[in-house]
């Protein structure tokens, strides 16, 4: 771990961003992604954005979401599995859906 804090410590005093999203996103990173959401293989309407500015560790997003997208480096797609909580959007509440991310930009 000491290893890791001082090579991005060193990359950090040299400006050198590419060091960081090389070790993928982090908590208290800003991933800008596009994401669909699907239920049953069908995205759902109200679960699509482009270019969104997400900060890992927010809460921002449904349990489960932020934190799947951790490690995740730019280029990369993943698919994150949630299960929305009880009380939620009637129609979604306490379903397993599957998004769609790909990231396109890690910002510490």
């Amino acid at each position: 771990m000491k290893k890791i804090m001082s090579v991005l410590g060193v990359c950090a005093a040299l400006g050198v961003s590419a060091c960081d999203s090389n070790a993928g996103a982090q908590n208290g990173d800003t991933v800008v992604i596009n994401f669909a959401g699907f239920l049953d293989g069908v995205q759902f309407p109200g679960g699509t954005a482009e270019n969104y500015p997400l900060k890992l560790g927010s809460g921002t997003f449904v349990p489960g979401f932020e934190e799947q997208l951790v490690g995740a480096k730019v280029g990369e797609e993943r698919d994150v599995n949630i299960t929305f909580p009880t009380p939620y959007v009637p129609e979604l509440e306490g379903k397993s859906v599957v998004f769609k991310v790909k990231v396109l930009e890690i910002k510490e």
